[in-house]
């Protein structure tokens, strides 16, 4: 299977090297056959430039000057740059880690999942690399998001997951299409039951750089939950 690799990026200069060596390094092992695309919201860090002294044939850059800045929106614009069927997301900060990229692809090929999603264990504070307030927060939102929208997953919220082109294709004039929960955007605007698995990964601490979580997208956050949940009652 082939795979086109998504990473949206804002301000990741200094990781855009490590995350290009790492990724490629173990998808070459493992034979898989694949693109890495960027897109950069508009960057201010100089990471275009820093992108093409370490470029490869098989990694893309594109620069999204759209605004308002909005993660959301980048994934879309890659998927619709993308030239496989099989669309991955990770970040590219090193939180989403390529040895869990190979476990979700490895689910992906040989289990017949619209979703697969790279899953948190949201146990304790410290397991999951997120101060305790933003834990809390965000197991407070999972449990909220289950019981709105009637789901099961263990973390709605992750940003780490693996889709078929056509689930996007199928709800993309649905999507609320602002903040940084596209996966449960998807999710919310499918017009089909889709068949989701969960595969446990290792978030880890960002090794260069700042967390972009802010208290606007958690506003974002309940604005799109209390707009998917009245469209949902209609």
């Amino acid at each position: 299977m082939k795979y086109s690799i998504i990473i949206p990026i804002f301000n990741e200069a200094k990781n855009i090297k490590l995350t290009i060596k790492r990724v490629s390094k173990i998808l070459n092992q493992k034979k898989i056959v694949y693109e890495i695309i960027f897109v950069d919201d508009d960057s201010t860090d100089n990471s275009e430039k820093v992108y093409k002294n370490f470029k490869t044939s098989k990694t893309k850059f594109f620069l999204r000057k759209d605004k308002p800045r909005d993660l959301s929106r980048s994934v879309v614009f890659g998927f619709k740059k993308a030239k496989f069927n099989n669309l991955a997301v990770m970040d590219g900060d090193l939180q989403h880690t390529p040895n869990d990229l190979i476990n979700l692809i490895k689910e992906f090929n040989y289990n017949k999942h619209d979703i697969v999603i790279g899953s948190r264990k949201m146990i304790s504070s410290k397991k999951v690399n997120l101060n305790p307030l933003r834990f809390y927060i965000s197991n407070l939102l999972n449990m909220v998001t289950n019981r709105l929208f009637e789901l099961d997953l263990k973390d709605p919220m992750s940003g780490f997951f693996i889709i078929k082109k056509k689930i996007f294709l199928n709800s993309k004039r649905k999507l609320f299409l602002r903040g940084y929960k596209i996966l449960l955007d998807i999710i919310l605007s499918s017009r089909k039951q889709l068949k989701i698995k969960e595969v446990f990964i290792n978030f880890k601490s960002r090794d260069k750089g700042f967390s972009k979580m802010r208290l606007k997208i958690l506003l974002q956050l309940i604005i799109f939950m209390i707009v998917k949940f009245f469209t949902k009652i209609k």
